[in-house]
């Protein structure tokens, strides 16, 4: 029987192989057309198929993974002062704080504090003595080796009072000793509950900052390039003609453990408010936008994480500056003459909680809103309005006076509003109110520092585990201590001070409620609210695990995990 077609034309491929490289070389001239076009497709399908099959083993048995590359514009209110971990009081300083330098622990974005410089840490059963270890190989970013000498030296600064810091409070009394190069202890004199939280604090290179005098630290140059041991190091940044500060980019730090960042450029730009923060972001001249307490956090196409922060804000009173606040009786009936709620749904519409506690924990009772009792508080302490003008006045030292006082606050756009809200509610419990509104760095150097204010409308930033020691103590009412309403109470103060070195936790809040009480009984402040923190994330960064934080520059406890791009990694 005589083959088919196919069966010779398969029969000819297989004698093929059989020829030598000049006979096959001379073949292509004996083929027909047909035959070559044949050859042409069969060479083709055994590509593709070659291909596919790689393709479908390589996804098969592969798992897309993070890859260095791209670049994050983060969108960032406030101008940077102080690029240095004991001096930073700023969100826009804490943020490249955040990322340039780093602890021996770090708050991870999950409301847990993780080893970072430390490999591990131990506490002794007392309570009293901390041993950390540092891992193995950490440099810093200009490839020097760190050591627990940096340690030391960064506590020597913070303890020194010369040197101004404000971390300065939580290190009082605290003895710091070099086992080795690699092993530090801590020696409390009591026990003191947040102590871990201390030693998020930013580490300080010694041999870049150990010919700065005192006087010169806080305006050095070094403050304007730092070298840390954080995910990432200063590239460069940019000013505007007037010297301000506009932007810092900055590359991954090639020392940072347990590894460099993924994203390979992060560049952090800086705006004076609110709206044009907003502007920049919808404009996409920023992939991401970081807003505390601003309410405008709307928007369709890009994912907003929206987080509660134990900060409260509020208006502090100097009793010491004016008569007028120096009564009780009207700082009390200021608060009573406050609708919260008003300034919740209003400033934040809605986007925070209000408060009436000098602790964010929230244990006091509620301050109701009744102008009625506010009214009737003034009226029964002499304040009565004698000329029908609106503002009522008392004679004082056989004067007439006023019940007329100034708040000072920053051009936070939240914090004009609230003053001005709070203006038309205390203007009909017959006070006459005045607003001076500054920029936040003028705010700090030449209100809150000195403190040059009547009363002063301000945020007070708690850790972990609140500890308002710094913020209520007596020892604290001069700079740079936070006592901004410049409290003075013995019973305060020993509360405050027993309650550090209470461990157990529920005898603690026993400790807290009995000073809220105190201070609530004192009226040292009118306690408004707590603002939600929102960030605009960007829908093309991946590996965010933001859940909780204490300041917004926790946001970055995880940096070094975040990435844009990814490759193929074949499972094992």
């Amino acid at each position: 029987m005589q083959p088919t077609d196919s069966e010779q034309k398969i029969s000819s491929w297989a004698l093929l192989w059989s020829f030598s490289p000049a006979e096959r070389q001379a073949l292509p001239r004996l083929l027909t057309k047909r035959d070559r076009v044949f050859l042409f497709l069969l060479v083709i399908t055994l590509i593709v198929s070659l291909g596919y099959g790689i393709y479908s083993l390589a996804d098969r048995y592969s798992v897309p993974v993070p890859a260095e590359g791209g670049t994050l514009r983060e969108g960032i209110i406030g101008i940077p002062r102080f690029l240095n971990p004991l001096l930073a009081s700023s969100d826009a300083d804490r943020d490249v704080t955040a990322l340039v330098y780093t602890g021996l622990l770090r708050n991870n974005g999950k409301g847990e504090l993780v080893p970072s410089l430390a490999d591990r840490y131990d506490i002794s059963e007392d309570g009293l003595v901390y041993t950390f270890y540092l891992k193995d190989n950490i440099a810093w970013s200009d490839g020097t080796p760190l050591t627990s000498d940096d340690i030391l030296f960064t506590v020597s600064l913070v303890k020194d009072p010369n040197y101004r810091s404000v971390l300065r409070p939580n290190w009082e009394g605290i003895i710091t000793e070099k086992q080795d190069d690699k092993t530090v202890r801590f020696r409390l004199a009591k026990p003191y509950a947040p102590f871990l939280e201390n030693l998020t604090m930013g580490i300080l290179p010694k041999h870049i900052w150990r010919d700065v005098l005192a006087n010169e630290f806080s305006l050095s140059e070094k403050n304007l390039r730092p070298v840390g041991a954080g995910p990432y190091q200063v590239a460069e940044f940019e000013q505007n003609p007037t010297g301000r500060i506009i932007s810092y980019t900055l590359e991954p730090n090639p020392q940072y453990v347990p590894n460099p960042p993924y994203i390979k450029t992060l560049q952090l730009l800086f705006f004076t408010s609110a709206a044009e923060l907003e502007s920049a972001y919808q404009n996409k001249l920023t992939d991401t936008a970081s807003i505390p307490g601003i309410a405008s956090v709307s928007d369709e196409n890009m994912p907003v994480l929206s987080l509660p922060l134990p900060r409260i804000f509020g208006v502090f009173f100097n009793q010491n500056s004016t008569k007028v606040l120096a009564d009780d009786a009207i700082r009390e009936a200021l608060s009573y003459a406050t609708d919260r709620e008003r300034l919740l749904t209003s400033v934040l519409q809605n986007q925070g909680i209000t408060a009436s506690s000098p602790l964010p924990s929230q244990s006091a009772a509620s301050v109701p809103f009744d102008m009625s009792t506010s009214s009737t508080m003034l009226a029964d302490a002499g304040w009565e309005d004698a000329n029908g003008d609106g503002i009522r006045e008392k004679e004082i030292d056989k004067t007439v006076t006023p019940l007329s006082f100034t708040i000072s606050t920053s051009d936070a756009p939240d914090l004009v509003a609230t003053a001005r809200l709070l203006q038309d509610m205390w203007r009909e419990a017959g006070a006459d109110v005045q607003i001076s509104v500054f920029e936040i760095g003028d705010f700090e150097q030449d209100i809150l520092r000195p403190r040059k204010y009547e009363a002063v409308l301000f945020g007070e930033v708690f850790g972990f585990d609140p500890d308002p020691f710094a913020f209520w103590h007596s020892s604290q009412r001069n700079d740079p201590g936070l006592n901004i309403a410049l409290y003075t109470n013995p019973r305060a103060d020993a509360l405050l001070e027993q309650a550090r070195t209470q461990t157990n936790r529920e005898t603690r809040i026993g400790t807290y409620t009995e000073f809220e009480t105190l201070v609530n009984e004192e009226h040292p402040a009118v306690f408004l609210y707590s603002p939600y923190y929102h960030y605009k994330t960007a829908a093309n960064v991946y590996g965010y695990t933001i859940t909780q934080i204490v300041n917004p520059s926790d946001r970055f406890g995880s940096v070094h995990e975040w990435y844009m791009k990814t490759k193929k990694q074949w499972v094992k």
